[in-house]
């Protein structure tokens, strides 16, 4: 298929439902789909962006949730990723929703942890999701663009 036909609607919904599982399935990687959305196609980059964001947000949501108990999600091999991001936001409680945001940005701690770790800990729902919202656009704007500054650079 000629990546430039993927295009408009179907590149927009493919976005979305690939964010919203890569935002629950750790090794589905959002990073690399953004990198060749943005080599391959002429997609708008905004869209995009406002898409890969709200569906990886929807799912780290539905990720705080379960750390509140509210959802269950299948058992697997995240306690210690969980224990790690725990630790992180109980040694900086006031600073909580920065832990967050540098969690949303660099991945560490995996944000997968951090977001059952804040529902675990009955964080104030806003101040877990503007920072981490903000956070992920921020990451994924930069990501989308890597491209074309390295392109401008060489």
């Amino acid at each position: 298929m000629d990546p430039q036909a993927f295009t408009g609607t179907q590149l927009y919904v493919a976005t979305f439902l690939y964010a919203l599982a890569s935002g629950l399935i750790p090794v589905v990687n959002i990073e690399i789909y953004l990198l060749a959305v943005a080599t391959l196609t002429k997609g708008a980059p905004l869209p995009i962006l406002l898409l890969v964001t709200a569906g990886q947000m929807i799912a780290k949501y539905i990720l705080y949730l379960s750390g509140r108990g509210l959802i269950r999600m299948p058992p697997g091999r995240i306690q210690g990723k969980v224990q790690k991001a725990k630790d992180a936001l109980e040694s900086h409680p006031r600073g909580a929703s920065s832990v967050v945001l540098f969690s949303a940005i660099t991945g560490l701690p995996p944000f997968y942890g951090m977001s059952l770790a804040a529902g675990a800990l009955a964080m104030p729902l806003p101040r877990f999701l503007l920072p981490a919202t903000f956070g992920r656009l921020l990451r994924f704007s930069l990501v989308f663009f890597a491209p074309q500054l390295l392109h401008l650079r060489f």
